[in-house]
């Protein structure tokens, strides 16, 4: 079962076999932190995201962990892949949305919205986007190329990510994601938020009190100022964002930037090449219209979709048809991945104390700084 009990037994067993005399048969354990995760903490602890990466890698290493990465250094790799998806499919389809065509394309990292669709409206899977989950996308890049440049098989490294949502303790447990020639998934172990931050209570240890330490490679910062950085839009990731700057530019000749998308999201600006609209003023549901310079037409109509009351509203247009959509960002957790359920949650459970906790959440992880990346 993946808890943090589990990570505390490797970690354990490393400590025994090291001592004796056996560390080369040891597990080389590496941590991967959802921005997601960081931004939660950042809230109860009351420091910046950056203070809050650099004492979380302090405290796993005095664990015995030997690597502590972002996830947000592979989300950019799920990005660049999933805009080349898009244009690809909707360049096969020429634009036309519905049965037996390409589009439209449906996000597919929230876990718990993919496994809605396959139990109830395997319907809609033909549309499901085919690239991985930063987290799966990490899984790969640890037991691939940290594993070759550690000269070990991938077997030998006990991968562990810290998320924001217990579903993804589901999506790590996937046969997708088993290597049968090693024997090994590509995430060994997930542990929530809230996971991370009662296994440091019970080993009396807090983030308050931790010393910063300095982040290893695959983090993604700035590295003239330190901070950290993320992806332009929602805590969902970004895709909506960078499918749709990427897509304009590839297909239309358009140039547009994940960061105007998002603040016209945030309704922070108003640009003249996009429409912003929440159905039936539902901040959960959005839609995003990119118009033609010349005759002011919808070229793109994408949509960010969050909850489930919401989802049930798209999978019904989808299958009958009525849906316009190209693409959609799909989360089954309402304010999306801030709001997941493996969170940090406030000591008032009151409603309207839940939701300001969530906004505040949702406001930490989207002002940290934004990068986008490479489009080759």
């Amino acid at each position: 079962m993946q808890s943090h009990h589990e990570l505390l037994s490797v970690l354990d067993e490393n400590l025994k076999l090291r001592s004796a005399g056996k560390a080369d048969q040891a597990k080389h354990v590496v941590v991967t932190v959802a921005p997601q995760s960081r931004a939660s903490l950042s809230l109860k602890y009351k420091m910046s995201t950056l203070s809050v990466a650099k004492r979380m890698t302090g405290l796993f290493k005095d664990m015995g962990v030997d690597n502590v990465f972002d996830s947000a250094f592979t989300r950019d790799l799920t990005l660049v892949e999933s805009a080349r998806e898009f244009v690809q499919r909707y360049s096969r389809s020429e634009g036309k949305v519905g049965e037996n065509q390409s589009l439209p394309v449906l996000a597919s990292w929230c876990p718990g919205w993919v496994c809605y669709a396959e139990k109830t409206h395997a319907e809609v899977l033909p549309w499901m986007s085919t690239v991985k989950s930063p987290q799966q996308t990490m899984g790969t890049v640890v037991k691939s190329y940290i594993a070759n440049k550690l000269g070990i098989t991938p077997d030998r490294i006990y991968h562990v990510a810290v998320m924001m949502c217990y579903d993804k303790k589901l999506e790590a447990s996937r046969d997708d994601f088993y290597n049968d020639i090693y024997k090994t998934r590509e995430v060994d172990c997930v542990v929530t938020t809230g996971e991370f931050d009662r296994m440091m209570a019970e080993k009396g240890l807090s983030l308050s009190d931790a010393p910063e330490t300095a982040l290893d490679s695959l983090f993604k910062t700035d590295q003239a100022s330190g901070s950290t950085l993320t992806s332009s839009g929602t805590s969902a990731g970004g895709g909506l964002e960078y499918v749709m700057s990427y897509a304009a530019r590839a297909l239309f000749g358009i140039e547009i930037t994940p960061d105007q998308v998002a603040a016209a999201g945030r309704g922070e600006i108003q640009h003249p090449l996009l429409q912003v609209k929440a159905v039936r003023n539902q901040s959960d549901h959005r839609e995003f219209l990119l118009l033609d310079p010349a005759t002011g037409q919808p070229r793109l109509q994408f949509a960010a979709v969050y909850g489930f009351r919401h989802l049930q509203n798209l999978v019904r247009k989808l299958k009958s048809g009525r849906s316009v959509y190209h693409y959609v960002e799909v989360a089954a957790c309402p304010s999306a991945c801030s709001n997941g359920g493996g969170q940090i949650q406030p000591e008032d459970p009151s409603p309207a104390a839940k939701k300001q906790w969530v906004a505040e959440t949702e406001h930490i992880y989207t002002s940290t700084e934004s990068t986008q990346p490479p489009d080759q």
